[in-house]
């Protein structure tokens, strides 16, 4: 009973430690983000002009490729920030 208890425990700190390990391998910041055309940036910012409404992103989104079908994902983010962007620059003039 007592060999059992203790191999539980073992395995326990075994698994302790592996996990911590890891979230100390997955939080380097010393690596830059790769995102070359900066899409993931813009989608963040997109998201926080629908006040979080992520689903409405996805939306706009969807509908900049179903329109543009041989646009990459950032020429697809730019158009759909655009979008979301005109109503605002048109109501300022």
């Amino acid at each position: 009973m007592l060999l059992w208890l203790l191999l539980m425990s073992c395995a326990v700190l075994a698994l302790f430690a592996a996990d911590r390990a890891w979230l100390r391998h997955v939080a380097r910041d010393d690596l830059p983000l790769h995102d070359p055309d900066g899409y993931l940036e813009m989608t963040a910012r997109m998201t926080e002009l629908c006040h979080g409404d992520r689903g409405r992103v996805e939306a706009l989104l969807a509908l900049q490729r179903q329109r543009h079908t041989q646009a990459t994902q950032a020429e697809v983010v730019r158009l759909a920030m655009r979008e979301l962007l005109e109503p605002q620059s048109s109501s300022r003039s």
